[in-house]
């Protein structure tokens, strides 16, 4: 047969095709106080990435967010590549722009499979599915049931996602969970571009900088938490060690941003991974999450010998009231005792508070910030208390009635979303503003933050992070387009009646294997 009138075999139309495209949304907040808390590597989607390529599969990424890229550079990339499958991670605030992403999927690549996954989506997977270019929602982990999906197996036969049925949404029973995370390869990170990314204002003290993951899960039961009452998983210490020389070795890699819920909880782990990381002597330092009651002299003076300079500490509230609300009882001598442990031992403490809870009074929050205070923490971090979808926080606040009709982009931690009748919402804002200059104007911070420059960017970082949370001064940080991912209403991609249930389930329960 003459070559020249010879049709591609349709092995040969795949391979030129990407098999699996997945893209990142922007967080809504583009500007502004956004730059103050960071923009890394987004892990989930690169695990995934990572797993399907050990398959043999051909992935690529586009982290919308930190390449600052706009609708018409999206749609560009998806006509080059033309996938056959497309994933978006889906988070709360950035829920609206994938509705939008996953209409471009469909519009620029119409025979593909899209697919969405993360906290949002697996929390509400009947609302994410009554838009018709969402074909299907994984709950859970993320990299096997991708596989599933991309060998083609009929969805009924795949637990862990759901999918629509004419006008009605089928939840297939929940993935059976891999306790076994060490049978995953390290994250693809050579699918992004490093020089997109920053570390939060005041947590690092090298760069360049990435994050890392050594656990998943979390046992705490935090009403205002997704990972709330989650199977703890670990991986392997020494894996974890070598994906830090990997990235030291390859990219420069010389400060790490551990960003598990609890790094400390699993003390055998957390002591076997310092060991076998000052042991190899890597000049990388690091940071990492820890609980007020998981923490010891021991634990310490390990993490800092194998290069930690810094831990965040969840306290949330200095008010034992509210303490006891929100599902974290710690009693206050014992974070005391733990931040006291932390700087015997050289590390600085980041300590995270929230305010805005339910029963929240402006009393309650002067306890808070008398506790911070008391407690002498080197860097004061103040969130405003927000009703996640998966949280036991959203599903108090809807059941009451108390949650505020708002778009997905206020849920960014800085917004007042529940009606309490025993305080206003400027009240709320009105401490956010003296709280932050009660704890930052003293001259004892002033004295720490300059001990803590140590670089150019550091000097440029406070000096931003003065104007927006001291002086209220906001400033656009990024001159290229970001119009096309604002503004945007989620009911206009809601193009399916599909009745969606009244409550909605604690993110735990969605996981868990009947």
């Amino acid at each position: 047969m003459d070559a020249l009138t010879t049709k591609p075999s349709p092995d040969a139309n795949r391979r030129q095709r990407t098999d699996l495209l997945l893209v990142y949304p922007p967080w809504p907040v583009l500007d502004d106080r956004a730059m103050l808390q960071n923009s890394l590597p987004p892990l989930g989607i690169l695990s995934v990435a990572a797993h399907a390529e050990s398959k043999g599969y051909s992935v690529h990424v586009i982290d919308v967010h930190g390449e600052r890229a706009d609708e018409e550079t999206v749609r560009q990339r998806i006509r080059e590549h033309r996938p056959r499958f497309i994933g978006i991670s889906v988070l709360t605030n950035m829920c609206v722009p994938a509705h939008r992403l996953a209409r471009i999927s469909k519009e620029e690549s119409p025979d593909c499979v899209v697919v969405a996954g993360g906290v949002h989506a697996e929390a509400m997977p009947d609302r994410m599915l009554r838009n018709s270019a969402i074909d299907c929602v994984v709950r859970g982990d993320g990299e096997e049931p991708m596989i599933a999906i991309m060998e083609g197996l009929d969805f009924k036969s795949i637990d862990g996602i759901s999918y629509r049925e004419g006008q009605f949404v089928v939840h297939n029973k929940a993935r059976q969970l891999l306790m076994d995370l060490d049978r995953f390869p390290f994250p693809a990170y050579h699918l992004v571009d490093f020089a997109n990314y920053f570390p939060p204002v005041g947590s690092y003290r090298d760069l360049p900088a990435i994050n890392m993951l050594m656990t998943r899960g979390c046992p705490g039961k935090c009403t205002f938490c997704n990972s709330a009452r989650t199977t703890l998983r670990a991986r392997n210490a020494h894996q974890v060690v070598a994906q830090i020389k990997h990235l030291r070795e390859v990219y420069g890699i010389r400060q790490i941003m551990f960003y598990d819920d609890t790094f400390t909880v699993l003390k055998k782990t957390c002591l076997e991974f310092c060991a076998a990381l000052a042991a190899e002597k890597l000049d990388v330092s690091w940071v990492a999450y820890v609980r007020g009651d998981c923490f010891s002299d021991d634990l310490a003076a390990a993490m800092r010998k194998a290069g930690c300079h810094q831990v965040l500490m969840g306290i949330e509230t200095g008010s034992e009231q509210i303490a006891l609300r929100i599902g974290k009882p710690i009693a206050r001598e014992r974070y005391m005792e733990a931040v006291a442990i932390a700087h015997r031992n050289g590390l600085e403490v980041r300590g995270s508070f929230i305010i805005g809870n339910m029963g929240e009074t402006w009393q309650t929050m002067m306890e808070t910030l008398n506790f911070a205070i008391e407690l002498d923490v080197d860097l004061f971090q103040l969130s405003v208390s927000t009703p996640y979808p998966g949280t036991a926080l959203y599903k108090e606040a809807r059941e009451a009635g108390t949650l505020k009709e708002c778009s997905w982009y206020e849920f960014g931690q800085g917004k007042v979303l529940v009606e309490q009748p025993q305080i206003t919402d400027e009240e709320i804002y009105r401490f956010e503003r003296y709280a932050f200059r009660k704890f930052y104007l003293r001259p004892i911070v002033a004295v720490r933050m300059l001990r803590r420059l140590t670089r150019w960017r550091h000097v440029r970082d406070y000096f931003v992070t003065a104007m927006i949370l001291l002086l209220g001064r906001h400033k656009k940080n990024d001159s290229r387009n970001w119009e096309s991912w604002k503004g945007l209403r989620e009911e206009d991609y809601l193009d399916l009646p599909i009745t969606e249930p009244e409550s909605v389930p604690l993110t735990y329960q969605l996981r868990q294997a009947q």
